[in-house]
């Protein structure tokens, strides 16, 4: 019953990142097709929190439940509590939104998303089994969701007495670096080592407590990178570098423990490619972290918004957490991916995300050179934009297949 259970969770959020994900192509539709039908603003309001707390908050909290917290403790009511909300709560963001933006509705919505997750979160800090580095991965995830939640409250704060002023931009960024580089990263990176553990792939303990310690000591001092949009105090892009080059030390010490993991793990062709590709978007995120620290690529950075921010969020979102993701939900045996459909149903969607992404890079990089811009870019991001909705319902139709190959 438990097994069923899990598998519906995991379902449920796979379908809710297909909804986001047509909100996005909707959104995509708009720029290359204007119509004043598409309330766009609000639309992306709803992609976004739905893809994060839809998909990759779901996903990542029912990975940690499998891998760290024993079958005795996952009975407690408080887990089935608590995801029964969340379960309710996240879909009517894709209704509230749309409707009537970032009003009381949605407001109610995200206030009681964020209090059922701190029940959530403190009940997986008690019940967290083990002390090595991917329990400690784990547990920093959460603290550092913890942390990043408080801006949720003072977000409100800020646009009744300021409105969408500099402090309220920098509250928004506070949340979106303490969810993606704290508790998604942190999240990721604990279950896949997890997995190479239950796995019996021997890996340095010693490599992975330095990754730890790299990664965690330039986590909060990183912060400095997302408020240099709105200073020029040269002391936060000094900050900034020093923070993106230790985050830069953490990610040598992961290739090292990825080579040695890839010389022992016994895995498919598509899960092989899902790592790499994973790790490729992770590795690209901190290099472009380490330019933006310097004030030249700060101001473009700002002025090609639709392409360089744009294209960055993406390459998280898509090209490493969704990714990582698939890999995941792969090994748990809660989705097939080694179908024949499953596979071409991947390559689309990694096709889909390499080529977006070297889109939108592009276009900024040409206005950045003042260089010819591509001509009907629109309409060309639009028609890849398709290949990754396409490949995602090719993958979660094919989860419904009577035959259910085994791996």
């Amino acid at each position: 019953m438990v097994n069923q259970k899990s598998k519906f969770l995991y379902l449920y959020a796979f379908a809710l990142f297909i909804l986001s994900a047509l909100y996005g192509l909707l959104m995509r539709w708009n720029f290359a097709f204007p119509t004043k039908f598409i309330p766009y603003q609000n639309l992306l309001q709803s992609h976004s929190h739905v893809a994060f707390l839809g998909w990759g908050y779901l996903v990542v909290i029912g990975a940690i439940l499998f891998y760290f917290v024993s079958d005795a403790a996952k009975q407690h009511k408080v887990y089935k509590a608590t995801l029964g909300i969340l379960l309710v709560v996240i879909p009517l963001m894709l209704i509230s939104f749309p409707l009537g933006g970032y009003k009381v509705f949605s407001i109610v919505l995200l206030a009681v998303f964020g209090l059922t997750s701190y029940v959530l979160s403190f009940r997986i800090l008690k019940d967290v089994q083990g002390n090595n580095t991917s329990a400690k991965l784990i547990k920093y995830g959460i603290y550092y969701y913890l942390l990043s939640s408080l801006a949720t409250w003072f977000l409100a704060f800020v646009i009744v007495t300021q409105g969408k002023t500099d402090l309220y931009y920098n509250t928004v960024y506070f949340y979106l670096h303490f969810l993606y580089n704290g508790f998604f990263v942190f999240a990721l990176f604990g279950l896949l080592f997890k997995i190479f553990e239950t796995q019996q792939i021997i890996i340095s303990e010693k490599l992975q407590k330095r990754f730890f310690l790299y990664l965690n000591i330039a986590c909060v001092p990183a912060y400095a990178l997302s408020v240099l949009w709105s200073t020029d105090v040269l002391l936060f892009n000094v900050i900034g570098f020093v923070s993106s080059v230790l985050q830069f030390i953490s990610l040598v010490f992961l290739l090292k423990i990825l080579q040695q993991a890839f010389l022992q793990i016994n895995w498919s062709f598509i899960s092989k490619l899902l790592l790499k590709f994973a790790v490729i978007s992770y590795s690209i995120k901190i290099i472009s972290q380490i330019l933006s620290a310097f004030p030249y690529i700060v101001e473009k950075s700002l002025a090609l918004k639709p392409f360089f921010i744009i294209g960055y969020l993406h390459l998280f979102t898509l090209g490493f957490l969704s990714v990582l993701l698939f890999l995941i939900l792969d090994q748990m045996d809660k989705i097939n991916l080694q179908k024949p459909t499953s596979k071409v149903g991947i390559l689309l969607f990694l096709s889909g995300v390499f080529i977006t992404e070297a889109l939108l890079f592009l276009q900024g990089f040409l206005f950045l050179i003042q260089f010819n811009a591509l001509k009907n870019y629109s309409l060309i991001l639009l028609i890849f934009s398709f290949l990754i909705v396409i490949g995602l319902m090719v993958v979660y139709v094919n989860q419904f297949s009577k035959k259910m190959n085994t791996h």
